[in-house]
């Protein structure tokens, strides 16, 4: 059954309006007819089963009851070094179906792709379009946002109670992702850190483990920057919101 994400809140008995792509997605796409059902989601993460009405040559969604979804007790973050084009929106689409919360793009030393401030908005409004189409995919409630890429000195301001960092030469000194976990059963909101193509800097690896995260490892090999991604998020929502 097809979800879309619609603004504000809904409540049942409602009539629901479509955007323009949205409308179009269920004529020329879905190719959906009067009476079909589909699922609705609103800002507060609410979902609801809905029905097509025909009006006056559009559609609109009349709301018939809201269902039960099960709500991630983990908040997880992932700031990941910015990367190249198509690999970059295949981690934003994946780790949302993963059950990441927010993606936070980060600017690092060795990031081989370099945004122009006039580009920032326009990329973030592309990178968002595809967490929400992944949102819909995978019928969650809530929408992933991508937030405007940061440094490391910005991220040390964002707040979590676990704070992580996939550091590739660190394994040495690193805890397994499976033991950080089972000393930190409670814990409610994550943040973890995956480099760029060439890794983090010694020295931004320092600056990190200096202000609170810890250095974890992802296992014997070293990994491409999304697969990274995917398997830190992966393992955390599994152990944390499954």
């Amino acid at each position: 059954m097809q979800q879309y994400f619609v603004k504000g809140t809904i409540s049942i008995g409602s009539s629901v309006f479509f955007s323009r792509e949205q409308l179009h997605h269920i004529r020329h796409v879905m190719r959906m007819k009067e009476g079909d059902l589909l699922r609705l989601a609103d800002e507060a993460a609410h979902v609801f089963l809905a029905q097509l009405r025909s009006v006056e040559g559009s559609y609109q969604a009349m709301v018939i009851e809201e269902l039960k979804v099960e709500k991630a007790r983990v908040h997880i973050t992932l700031a990941a070094a910015l990367i190249k084009g198509e690999r970059w929106d295949y981690m934003c689409q994946k780790c949302s179906e993963l059950g990441v919360s927010k993606i936070q793009p980060l600017i690092t030393s060795r990031c081989v792709v370099k945004l122009q401030d006039k580009d920032i908005a326009k990329k973030q409004a592309r990178w968002n379009r595809i967490t929400m189409e992944a949102c819909e995919q995978c019928k969650r409630s809530d929408l992933v946002m991508v937030d405007t890429p940061c440094d490391l000195n910005e991220l040390l301001a964002c707040e979590a109670q676990l704070k992580l960092l996939a550091y590739e030469y660190a394994d040495a000194k690193s805890d397994r992702l499976l033991d950080i976990v089972h000393r930190y059963p409670d814990v409610t909101s994550i943040l973890c850190v995956i480099g760029p193509e060439g890794g983090f800097h010694v020295q931004e690896a320092q600056l990190l483990s200096d202000n609170g995260f810890l250095s974890v490892s992802l296992g014997p090999r070293i990994l491409r920057a999304e697969t990274a991604a995917l398997s830190i998020v992966n393992v955390l929502s599994l152990l944390y919101n499954s």
